[in-house]
């Protein structure tokens, strides 16, 4: 790649980025709320892209007009499994491997449901019916695709929050962030509120899948991509809302110049890879402070 490219991947890495933010904010929004690293949150980018399908290929939806369905059915897995899968161990005093053991089995049994379940469930599929032109801004070749993955990704998070700092279930969120045990004694739903949480996370991350489905294919391979945004939300502080924006669209640039100018077969290992470098640099302080966004 020449130096005339740079910024025309950079551009392309942005579109990717974007998606990557929307998971890391559901990774950091659980981590926050619960204080559990969520290894089930991946599979709901994978769910997003099967109920994507559905709604693109078999009703024959829109993009725009499926965003909102597809990302409140994956909601509703993601409560559905948070109170069915995880509550119990909450109520009984689990501990932390435990929820995380329990999230993992979760993931499992939800690949497992869309392997038998959906018949299109174990193969790539293209959700794109279609891709207009690109335009040209300053000689770098924009794509509409990567302009609406930004403002999706760009919408969503100024709702996230807006809804945190001018909302009486948005600054619940934040309280039990702070501590569960100082909210309830305030008189918040401590569960009503962790529900909402996983609730968030999965509309999030059904759009990511969405997007994920019909930016390159859908299926079981589609969670992946979630296992990858965990490196974001490690980038830009385990825990930061904002930070796990800036280090979505980090991941996304590098994840791209990695796989133009180095090797697209070995472009997991190096972000992963990345994920050590920070660990061993930033072990301290990785875990961003208790807060979900500034007030």
């Amino acid at each position: 790649m020449t130096l005339g490219d740079l910024p025309q991947q950079i551009v392309f890495g942005l579109g990717l980025g974007a998606i990557y933010a929307l998971v890391a904010i559901g990774f950091s929004l659980i981590y926050r709320t619960m204080g559990l690293l969520s290894f089930v949150h991946p599979q709901f980018v994978m769910l997003g892209s099967v109920f994507g399908y559905t709604a693109l290929v078999k009703l024959h939806l829109e993009l725009w007009e499926a965003a909102v369905p597809v990302g409140i059915a994956t909601a509703v897995a993601s409560v559905a499994v948070d109170q069915v899968g995880l509550r119990p161990i909450r109520r009984r005093g689990g501990s932390e491997i435990a929820m995380i053991l329990a999230t993992v089995a979760w993931g499992i049994v939800l690949v497992e449901l869309v392997r038998q379940q959906w018949a299109y469930g174990p193969s790539a599929l293209n959700l794109r019916s279609g891709a207009r032109p690109p335009f040209h801004v300053l000689g770098v070749e924009v794509r509409w695709d990567t302009v609406g993955t930004l403002a999706t990704a760009a919408v969503l998070a100024a709702a996230l929050a807006l809804f945190l700092r001018r909302t009486t279930a948005g600054r619940a969120l934040r309280a039990v962030g702070e501590s569960s045990r100082t909210a309830s004694l305030m008189g918040i739903d401590v569960e009503r509120t962790l529900a909402l949480a996983a609730g968030i996370s999965g509309f999030l991350g059904g759009v990511a899948g969405l997007l994920v489905g019909y930016l390159f294919s859908a299926g079981i391979a589609t969670g992946s991509i979630g296992v990858k945004a965990l490196a974001a939300a490690v980038i830009g502080g385990f825990g930061n809302v904002p930070g796990a924006i800036a280090g979505g669209l980090l991941l996304g640039v590098f994840d791209n110049l990695v796989a133009t100018d180095i090797s697209a077969s070995w472009r997991d290992a190096i972000v992963y890879g990345l994920i050590i470098v920070v660990l061993l640099f930033r072990a301290g302080t990785v875990v961003g402070r208790r807060f979900l966004v500034r007030a």
